[in-house]
């Protein structure tokens, strides 16, 4: 990995009075901010609901689903000599149960619930993710840095033809977003100072945990992410030391052109 730190050191244009220049890294978040899980979900929901002639409220089972599986890895992952003992495809099948019997969906065998968990991994990225992600990695290390398991973000990466300099899931360091503890593995395993990396991510709270572990820090808006409503957490908060539209417009603060 030193050698890529090497490729990737080439400076980076101050921008706004901010020193840039020894940024080496990006690291993105991905459910959300490269990859839209929505609609893979919903999407999922509705032909399996179609299979078994089960009717619901997909969407809503859809946002539910996410935030009973984001406040369970907030609420901390069973663990054992201080490592986690189950991963993102564990959670998710958990909370899908939950989710199920919280909106009185019944009709789903195991096979439609291994599929619907599967879903995840056929999200797409947003529209603007294929353009950018090639400029940033002529310049930048960048990896996907995810509570999301490593199968699934090589999977869905795999599907939508993302090349990364590597894969960083919460799953391999045995802890999870947002404790500090990966916000410095990544560093050690980059070989790099936190101060060279940069976190990208459309949830403030992942901003704040890098800011405080010393990373750079890059919101990016992603108002379609919950569909038909705003996110929980739509506008960036003082963490961020840059706020871009999109991918597209992050480049451009980067100093990096687009076709």
């Amino acid at each position: 990995m030193a050698g890529a730190a090497a490729r990737a050191g080439s400076a980076v244009t101050s921008h706004g009075g901010r020193d840039l220049e020894h940024i080496a890294a990006l690291a993105f978040d991905t459910g959300g901010t490269v990859f839209d899980w929505h609609s893979a979900v919903q999407q999922a929901f509705e032909r399996q609901g179609g299979i078994r002639h089960v009717e619901a409220d997909w969407p809503a089972l859809t946002k539910t689903w996410r935030r009973l599986s984001t406040s369970m890895v907030d609420a901390g992952l069973p663990q054992e000599d201080g490592r986690v003992t189950i991963d993102m495809d564990d959670v998710l099948a958990l909370t899908l149960d939950d989710t199920l019997e919280r909106h009185a969906v019944t009709g789903f065998t195991s096979d439609d619930r291994s599929e619907l968990v599967h879903a995840w991994r056929r999200m797409e990225p947003w529209p603007d993710v294929a353009t950018a992600m090639p400029r940033f990695r002529e310049r930048f290390i960048i990896v996907p840095f995810s509570i999301l398991s490593t199968a699934l973000l090589v999977e869905a990466s795999r599907r939508s033809q993302l090349t990364w300099d590597a894969v960083f899931s919460c799953e391999m360091m045995g802890v999870y977003k947002t404790h500090p503890t990966t916000y410095a593995t990544v560093a050690r395993w980059l070989e790099l100072p936190p101060d060279r990396i940069m976190m990208v991510s459309t949830h403030n709270n992942d901003i704040r945990a890098a800011r405080a572990s010393s990373f750079h820090t890059a919101f990016v808006y992603r108002p379609d992410e919950w569909s038909d409503i705003p996110s929980p957490d739509p506008e960036p908060g003082e963490a961020a030391e840059l706020v871009a539209s999109d991918f597209a417009d992050l480049a451009r603060q980067l100093g990096l052109s687009l076709p």
